[in-house]
């Protein structure tokens, strides 16, 4: 047995070949980019309330809980876009 045996008998296409893959790999990158710059202003405006409220300023219970839920939601958006570019690169989708 030869280690000619072992290589496949094709090469399969690159999905980046495809410029429509492409495309949806740019725009999933794009909106990887707005969620994380949102994340940021969320994380940013939680840790003000936070801080505001231990300083006396009120209670921002319901406020903190909302942003908090919705840091969640953008890291689920974000693993989700994440698996469709990993999807298209491996050419499942």
């Amino acid at each position: 047995m030869s280690g000619d045996d072992c290589k496949p008998s094709f090469i399969p296409a690159n999905p980046l070949d495809d410029p429509e893959v492409r495309s949806g790999i740019a725009k999933c990158e794009l909106e990887i980019e707005k969620l994380e710059a949102e994340k940021i202003l969320v994380e940013a405006k939680a840790k003000d309330l936070i801080e505001r409220e231990v300083g006396g300023e009120g209670t921002f219970a319901g406020e903190i809980y909302r942003l908090k839920q919705r840091k969640m939601e953008i890291i689920t958006e974000v693993q989700t876009l994440k698996a469709r570019i990993n999807r298209a690169l491996l050419g499942i989708a």
